[in-house]
């Protein structure tokens, strides 16, 4: 696109040499100055001002022409998208923190660790600037994310993580140092110098043969996690786009227009982060419950303790550290390990003539009021703060009926901590 104007301006300019005319006329976009000596004065030309030469010496002289041009050319810049393989496409750079261990020492508020290097394909450009075209290319980063995190450059992750994305010096080109992405750099343009042409081997445009690349700008893009609250078990990840490299060609001295850009990469983050917590149970010994010598006489009552028997009460202490600051829920589990009958009785002995479960043990809870605890996924509370003492009790049950044959019995259960 180019202007079209016209400009004429007369002026007369006397000299010791003689008298000149001259005229600057300017004709789509090109100036013209024509400057003339004058032979003979004309009444017309200067009005009722006459020339005052009188200078007889003077010889006649020939017409003395002069030209100068200018060009005030102002044609205009054209931009538009780029695309990863293909002018619509785009292609994603994803860092996978599978199985990553969170111990205690970095499971606090405010403690930052980088998570694992992008993975990478590689691509080619492909722009929607014709065949054969001489272009640059411009880019820009934006977040994905929206929710801003405990401060600048950081992004919502989820409930206990903040994110934040730093570009590396040189790995976009343009960029000459490392560079945060965040909302104040979402319309940041990157402008590299480089002139790409099928010309020179380096095409970018749709339907160059001589293509630039492949090339994997932004695969060193690092990714800062940020503990905004503690947490424990398993956290999962899924995959989420956190920043995207969206880029731009032009032809001339512009900028590209916000609109021109398109999606070159997309950078994510997806895994598994575990933060074990430590729990110790009665100070890691076993808790054994001891029932004592048990008159078989008094022991013949089916589903019920020995007549005159008096339960067993026992304490299951636990110490978890300082869960206070951490949004998970604790709890701890019971399961039978020799055998459960009816949900509710772990099998202690079993008949030698049969192998019938004959003796079997109930607990309850005394500080939740529970009668009887499940020896399958049976549960029991954990303080919020971590640590605490589940105060219990326990008996032994006739579990067919009758006198019993003599003996000892015993049965065992695990006690397991479980993050919710």
């Amino acid at each position: 696109m180019r202007a079209a104007y016209y400009i004429s301006l007369g002026y007369r300019v006397n000299h010791k040499a003689g008298l000149y005319a001259g005229e600057i006329r300017q004709i789509n976009n090109v100036s013209l100055l024509l400057v003339h000596r004058i032979q003979n004065q004309q009444p017309l030309y200067y009005k009722a001002q006459r020339s005052a030469i009188k200078d007889k010496k003077m010889k006649r002289a020939p017409l003395i022409t002069g030209l100068l041009l200018i060009s005030t050319s102002c044609a205009y810049a054209s931009s538009g998208g780029c695309g990863a393989d293909s002018t619509s496409g785009a292609t994603n750079y994803s860092s996978v923190v599978d199985d990553v261990t969170v111990n205690q020492t970095d499971n606090v508020t405010g403690r930052e660790f980088t998570s694992a290097t992008l993975s990478s394909t590689n691509w080619q450009y492909a722009c929607s600037c014709s065949a054969g075209k001489a272009v640059k290319l411009v880019y820009m980063v934006s977040p994905v994310l929206t929710t801003t995190g405990h401060q600048a450059g950081y992004y919502k992750l989820n409930d206990s993580l903040d994110i934040k994305t730093t570009l590396k010096a040189n790995d976009i080109p343009g960029l000459v140092t490392d560079q945060t992405v965040s909302v104040n750099t979402r319309f940041t343009q990157i402008k590299s110098n480089t002139v790409y042409s099928a010309a020179t081997q380096t095409g970018v445009c749709q339907g160059d043969t001589s293509r630039y690349g492949p090339v994997n700008i932004g695969a060193n893009t690092t990714f800062t996690l940020y503990v905004t609250k503690p947490f424990l078990g398993s956290m999962t990840i899924p995959k989420t786009d956190i920043a995207v490299i969206k880029g731009a060609w032009v032809d001339g001295m512009g900028s590209p227009s916000t609109g021109d850009f398109h999606d070159l990469v997309k950078l994510s983050i997806q895994g598994n982060l575990t933060a074990p917590q430590s729990c110790k149970i009665n100070q890691g010994d076993v808790i054994k419950v001891n029932f004592g010598f048990i008159n078989g006489q008094k022991f013949t009552t089916r589903n019920a303790m020995p007549d005159g028997f008096t339960p067993v009460d026992f304490d299951i202490t636990y110490d978890c550290g300082d869960t206070s600051k951490i949004k998970n829920s604790l709890q701890m589990r019971i399961d039978g390990t020799t055998g459960v009958v009816d949900q509710y009785n772990l099998v202690a002995r079993r008949r030698s003539s049969d192998n019938a479960p004959d003796v079997g043990i109930r607990i309850e809870n005394l500080g939740g009021g529970v009668a009887n605890i499940p020896f399958q996924n049976g549960i029991l509370p954990v303080d919020p703060s971590g640590h605490g003492t589940v105060n219990m009790r326990a008996w032994p049950v006739n579990l067919v009926g009758g006198e019993l044959e003599t003996g000892k019995f015993q049965g065992t259960a695990t006690i397991t901590v479980i993050v919710r």
